[in-house]
């Protein structure tokens, strides 16, 4: 079974169309740059990796992030 093509989609329409194809999610990791802080905007699909026979691991990143370290006064 092939998983659907969801790269790029925002998260919730990304979510749903993976089980509608009856799949199940095993795990979501966030991704974020090594000095953001809060996400900021939407969550979209960078990747999916295959767990088991129906299990899909979903990478995602928020589109912005709340700025980090010394410059940026935190």
């Amino acid at each position: 079974m092939e998983p659907p093509d969801v790269i790029g989609l925002i998260l919730d329409e990304a979510l749903s169309e993976i089980r509608d194809k009856g799949f199940f999610i095993d795990k979501i990791l966030i991704t974020k740059p090594v000095n953001a802080t809060e996400p900021l905007g939407i969550a979209r699909v960078l990747r999916l990796s295959p767990v088991g026979e129906a299990g899909l691991k979903v990478v995602v990143a928020f589109q912005d992030y709340g700025k980090g370290g010394v410059q940026y006064g935190i």
